[in-house]
C-alpha cells in the first residue's frame, strides 16, 4: 500500500521491498515473543530496515509489517466506531507510522501518533473504500 507509506512520510522513492504478513493469533503471538520478547498477541508489529534507505538495494527488504487478522476482528466487533476493515487499516497505518520514526510510548507521543493515525487514514479514505480491501 504505497499511498499509506508515502503518507506516512516513508522514503517511497526507492526500490525496497514493502511486505504485508497477515497472522493469526498462535503466529503473532510467537512473533511477539520472538521479536520484542513480549508473550501473548498484538494488533500490528513493525520491522523496519530504512535507517539509510539510499544503502538499500534493489529489491531489499525495507519494511515489513505482520498484521494479526483475529485481533482486527475481535477489536472491529467491539467497537462501535470501528470495523474489521478499519482496524486493518488502522494497523496498515500505524506500522507504517512507526516505521517512519513515531512513537507511542509516551502520553505527548500517544498523541501525535493518534493525530497522524487519523491525518493518514481521512486522507487514505478520499480514495479507497477499506471494506473493499479488506473484506
Amino acid at each position: 500500500m504505497s499511498d499509506a507509506a508515502r503518507l506516512a512520510e516513508l522514503p517511497v522513492g526507492g526500490d525496497w521491498e514493502f511486505k504485508i504478513w497477515f497472522l493469526d493469533d498462535n503466529a503473532m503471538a510467537d512473533a511477539h515473543v520472538e521479536i520484542m520478547d513480549v508473550p501473548g498477541t498484538t494488533d500490528v508489529i513493525t520491522m523496519a530496515y530504512l535507517e539509510e534507505p539510499e544503502a538499500l538495494f534493489p529489491g531489499d527488504m525495507g519494511l515489513e509489517l505482520l498484521i494479526c487478522v483475529q485481533f482486527a476482528e475481535r477489536e472491529g466487533a467491539e467497537r462501535a466506531d470501528s470495523s474489521y476493515a478499519d482496524e486493518m487499516m488502522l494497523y496498515l497505518v500505524h506500522g507504517c507510522l512507526h516505521a517512519a520514526g513515531i512513537n507511542d510510548l509516551t502520553e505527548d507521543e500517544r498523541k501525535i501518533m493518534r493525530r497522524r493515525e487519523s491525518e493518514v487514514i481521512a486522507e487514505l479514505k478520499k480514495n479507497y473504500v477499506f471494506s473493499e480491501i479488506f473484506p
